[in-house]
């Protein structure tokens, strides 16, 4: 709704989901305008309940694996992307955990208490 207020009620030209918690699922397709486009970045591991009504006016749904880049090009320059500063990959961490609690990690994880958790290697 905030979405659609903020645009005037057209919605927006592109919607991303990145969190995989289910009930977020279908949140971009409610979110675009007629004929935009809703990203389904993070993948949703479960089934959940979408209403075809969202689809209407020609709204594009998209749930790419790896964005649908080539992984041996894009992520070195992805890479060079961070190193510059270019890109912010640092914010979008919620929670980091070390190998000791990765199980905490895919729990928090699953049930959507931690939407970009990362594991490190110290």
């Amino acid at each position: 709704k905030r979405v659609k207020k903020l645009t005037q009620g057209r919605g927006a030209d592109y919607a991303f989901e990145c969190t995989a918690v289910p009930e977020l699922g279908v949140a971009p397709l409610a979110m675009v305008r007629n004929a935009g486009t809703a990203i389904q970045v993070s993948g949703v591991e479960q089934e959940i309940t979408v209403d075809m009504n969202l689809f209407e006016w020609d709204k594009i749904y998209l749930n790419p694996l790896y964005g649908g880049c080539n992984p041996v090009i894009d992520f070195p320059q992805i890479v060079r992307y961070y190193e510059a500063g270019e890109i912010k990959l640092d914010e979008m961490v919620t929670k980091t955990y070390d190998l000791d609690n990765l199980q905490s990690a895919f729990d928090d994880m699953l049930s959507g208490k931690n939407a970009k958790g990362v594991i490190t290697f110290d």
